[in-house]
Order: structure tokens, then sequence, then C-alpha cells
């Protein structure tokens, strides 16, 4: 039967994969007395002896690991054999959302959600094997570098990007408050999308673009959640364009309270909430957004295979009387989905842009006993018209791209004015 919450979290343990991953790793290390005392370390109490007692069952890996402790031809560090175990394992999943993080990535992930980190303030996300920017902050190290949404990460400080996890390459960019970071970049032709993800998960780098390398200053970044302009739509009406960065903690909170200013005190004639370049974040967070909007209903549903189908209404307290636009594009994704799905299947407001990313999946943080966590693909989650739009996106309902070409113009926002005026 279907569970029906409003903010209750998703909360999965995938044991059966965890389990079988874990004892794969015990069996790899398992002839390293220092290795397997580091893998029981970061195990949940009780699993390490359970899982690692069984490692005879599989003879040809202790052998191979037999031969390297008497002829490999220098030292083998158990910590970094132990995080590679891991992270080869997850690899054979072939999906890339789920991944481990250790202690040090899994502190960059919490400080990251929490709004604030010190970096070069940019959006990343994992494009078959490429590291690709989704979005830059206004007046960060990046933004006045002239790093742009589509832009490929090719290297960090000489170290192939392609070869490492999109969490590997961001701890990698972030770091102290004042000091330098070396990236090469791969600037993507004007009007592309960034890499081209085949049916196979294959991507290769959109033809025409240009390498460039940066020395990028480390600062604080505070990311910008919401940032509001009243602009003038023709015939004299109001329109708040209404920015929404990332679904962070609390971040719900600072919209809704943008949404009411507009609407109570700005008199605004219509919401044009611009979900361009929000790569997502909190499901949680994505839930309290859509029912700043939508009365009443499913919100979205979520199922997987060691957790029930989850139904998630609106919360209530919604502003209703206001026209909503919707500003999306192909960086939209995630929670931005979420909410973008409900808006247009509870017809609520009008999808302005480009066809979404098409990230129709929920992860779950399993933090581990070592400060690390795994990061796993928990769940498929469906619009409220039942749509599952992983790898597919969700088409708006007037297409209208931005040219940036043109940079003094946004073409997105200029169609939205236009359908406030009721000019089209």
């Amino acid at each position: 039967m279907p569970v029906r919450g409003g903010r209750t979290a998703l909360s999965v343990v995938l044991i059966v994969v965890l389990c079988a991953g874990l004892l794969f790793i015990g069996v790899v290390i398992g002839s390293r007395p220092g290795a397997l005392n580091a893998v029981r370390a970061a195990l949940p109490a009780g699993f390490g002896d359970v899982l690692l007692g069984h490692s005879t069952t599989y003879p040809l890996q202790n052998e191979v690991l037999d031969k390297l402790e008497h002829s490999y031809y220098k030292k083998v560090d158990p910590a970094t054999l132990q995080d590679d175990s891991i992270r080869g394992l997850l690899q054979g999943l072939d999906d890339p959302y789920t991944h481990y993080l250790d202690p040090k990535e899994f502190g960059a992930f919490q400080e990251r959600s929490g709004g604030a980190y010190s970096g070069v303030g940019m959006m990343v996300e994992s494009r078959g094997n490429f590291v690709t920017v989704v979005s830059t902050f206004k007046g960060s190290p990046a933004a006045e570098a002239g790093m742009r949404p589509g832009d490929v990460i090719l290297e960090v400080e000489g170290q192939d990007a392609t070869k490492l996890s999109l969490n590997e390459v961001v701890s990698r960019i972030k770091g102290k408050d004042g000091t330098k970071v070396k990236v090469k970049i791969y600037h993507s032709p004007a009007g592309s999308n960034g890499p081209v993800v085949d049916k196979n998960g294959s991507a290769s780098l959109p033809q025409g673009g240009t390498t460039e390398e940066l020395d990028l200053l480390r600062k604080t970044i505070d990311i910008p959640v919401v940032e509001t302009e009243i602009v003038d739509a023709p015939g004299g009406k109001k329109v708040a364009h209404i920015t929404f960065a990332t679904f962070s903690h609390d971040s719900a909170k600072k919209l809704r309270a943008a949404v009411e200013k507009a609407v109570k005190q700005d008199k605004v004639d219509a919401i044009a909430l611009d979900l361009r370049n929000n790569g997502g974040g909190l499901l949680d967070e994505a839930i309290v957004v859509a029912s700043i909007f939508i009365a009443k209903g499913v919100i979205v549903t979520t199922k997987g295979l060691h957790s029930p189908e989850q139904v998630y209404d609106a919360e209530g307290g919604a502003l209703t009387d206001v026209p909503l636009y919707l500003m999306v594009n192909e960086f939209s994704a995630s929670a931005s989905e979420i909410v973008s799905g409900a808006i247009k299947d509870t017809k609520r407001g009008t999808l302005v842009g480009k066809t979404t990313f098409g990230k129709g999946l929920v992860q779950t943080v399993e933090p581990m006993s070592n400060g690390g966590a795994l990061v796993a693909t928990t769940a498929i989650y469906r619009t409220p018209s039942g749509a599952d739009i992983n790898k597919k996106g969700i088409q708006p309902d007037v297409v209208a791209p931005d040219n940036t070409e043109t940079k003094n113009v946004d073409e997105t926002l200029q169609k939205v004015l236009e359908l406030v005026a009721g000019r089209t």
C-alpha cells in the first residue's frame, strides 16, 4: 500500500547491495592485516567480523593479494586500497548517482548543503565521465573567469578529471579561502548543452569548443538561494522575477518569504520562478517549494526495491491566486523537476523555456561509521500524473530558450513578460 507523508524523509538502507559489496571488499584485501583492520574499522559495529570472515569463499582474490603481498614493488596504503575497493565496487552498478564519500568528501558535501563553503562558486554534475558546469554564482571566481553552463572540467591541478568521481573533483577544487586552484576547462560552443550522452550512457565533448587553463582564487561562497527583481511587463503589469538557486536546508522558507513579499507588499501581477540551471538538492525542500503554490493533492510519488511506494502531498498554506510562470532549461534537474512536474500536472502554472535535464531518481545519504557516507539511488519518482521523467525530462508548455549569444537579452524572461501581458 502507498505510504503518504509530508516531509517524512525517505530513508532506505540498501542491505542487500551493501552487504554484498562489503563482503567483496573483505575478500579483496583480506590477506593484508593492515587493510583488513582498516576496512573492519570503517564498517558498522558487527559487520566487519561477519563479512570479512567469509573472505576464503573467494580464493582467487585472496591469491592475487597474496602475490601482491610478496611481490609488489612498493608498499600499498591500506586506507587507499579500502576506498578504491569501495569505489570500484559501486562503479559496477553503472549508476552515476551512487557513490562513496570518504570522511573529507562527506564533510564538504554537508558544507555545501548548508548553503556556504570555500571554493570557486559553481555547481557541477556528471555527464558520462565528464564533470560539467551547471551554473556559476554571480560575482564568484568561476563566473568572473568566464565559466558558463555546459563547460567541462578536464583537469584539476594537472590530474585528469575524467578519471575522478564527481565528488573527488569537487573536493579538489574546494579549499582554503585565499588559495589558488588550477583547472583546465573545455568551453563548449555557444548554443551547446555540454557533453552529449548517448543511450548507452557514453558521453562525448561537443565539437567546436575551446580549451583554457585557469588559476582560480578560492573564496568563501555564500550561495545566493533567492534573488528577486521586479520587472515591468507590457501594459503596465508588474512581475516578480525570482531566481531560486538550490534546494538546500531551509531554502524553501526563504523562497516563501520572497513570494509573499512580492504578492502582499509589491502587489505584483505574476510570479516568474526561475529554476534554470538549478541542479536540485533535497527532496523535502522540493515538497515545501511546490506547496508554496499548490494547495492540495500529490506533489510526487517515490518507490524503490527496498521501500514501499510513498506519496508526498502538498502541505497547505499555498498562494493560489497569483499567476505563476516557471522558467526551466536543460540544466533544471532533480528537485527542480519535482517542482516542475507538479506545477505542470496540476496546471497551477505555465512552464516556459527548454526541456529539463531528466533525472527522475532519488538518492539517500547513509552515514558510515568511519565518518564517510554511501550516497545511493534508492528510488525512482513520478510526477502527479504518474510520469517517469528519468532520461526524458519535462517539456515546457511554451518553448522559449534563452540565446546565450545575446548577453543583454533574456529571451525566456521576455516570453514570460509577453505571456503576462496577454500578447501570446
